[in-house]
């Protein structure tokens, strides 16, 4: 291109992602032209808690909208009212909301402590998909010296951990994938380099995972694979990028959270840090032992 720019591929791209970007996308100027969140992906939709602004509201004529555990859509908008936003509300301002409210949906009598009694129990029986999304719990076994030889590690005292919550893995690289579709993943790697000057060695350039060695080697590698019977599909390397960091949850006491958090090494770079592009998921919490 006009900077110089150039790309090696081990073969034909059907696309390039970077020619669906616009410019507004690549921006980044304070106070300036600022990125159109609207077309960037939204892959955390399902895993983050609904605003109150987002909340289904029934038409006359449309299908009853799912309410998950509560009785009908008032008790579902206060208990979502409650529990999302500010971290100072109290029993008490709720009760408080509840009788100024007017609207004729909310439902006359209102117990925050029972629904969320009712919430929790939901929750802790398994719940259901439109409110757990996918997510299990689980214990972990790890096994346990205490001063004795055994045989086998089978044989040895084990030490059960629960309230592992995770969701399982393949389910979240589908709901990546289809949420933004092949707009901003790059399936087809590549070796860039830059020349300096018509007249000098082209320098290689290493700046996103999908344009390292291991990322073509690897796509190289699947390529050779026996292909599978009466598919015809593409077949790709997906870049799997995992952090895991523990996370404080308040301004003030020692509640705390560790979460496990994935990203796509297929997308740039440049997508992932905007927080607004919602490129990360959270696909584990790990208890504390």
């Amino acid at each position: 291109n006009s900077f110089g720019l150039f790309r090696e591929y081990p073969s034909i791209p059907t696309y390039n992602p970077d020619e669906m970007l616009s410019p507004e996308e690549l921006a980044d100027i304070p106070g300036g032209t600022r990125a159109n969140t609207a077309t960037l992906p939204s892959q955390l939709t399902p895993f983050e808690p609904p605003n109150q602004s987002s909340l289904p509201v029934p038409e006359p004529s449309s299908p009853s909208v799912s309410t998950g555990p509560f009785k009908n859509w008032s008790i579902m908008a206060l208990m979502n009212w409650q529990w999302t936003g500010s971290q100072t509300r109290s029993i008490e301002q709720m009760d408080k909301l509840v009788g100024v409210l007017k609207d004729p949906r909310f439902a006359k009598h209102f117990d925050i402590k029972w629904e969320t009694d009712k919430f929790d129990e939901y929750l802790a029986t398994g719940g259901g998909s439109e409110v757990r999304d996918g997510w299990k719990s689980a214990s972990v076994d790890i096994s346990v010296p205490d001063g004795l030889r055994y045989n086998s590690v089978e044989a040895a005292p084990v030490f059960s951990v629960p309230g592992l919550f995770y969701r399982p893995l393949i389910k979240v690289i589908k709901s990546g994938i289809q949420n933004v579709g092949d707009r901003c993943f790059h399936y087809t790697p590549f070796k860039q380099f830059w020349s300096p000057s018509p007249d000098g060695p082209p320098q290689r350039l290493y700046d996103e995972i999908y344009a390292s060695d291991a990322m073509v080697e690897a796509h190289t590698a699947v390529q050779k694979l026996p292909p599978e019977p009466n598919c015809m599909l593409k077949r790709v390397v997906l870049a799997l990028m995992f952090w895991s960091d523990s996370t404080h949850l308040a301004s003030f006491g020692d509640a705390s959270l560790w979460p496990l958090y994935l990203f796509f090494g297929n997308q740039s770079k440049w997508l992932r840090v905007k927080p607004q592009s919602n490129t990360c998921h959270h696909i584990a919490y790990f208890p504390k032992v």
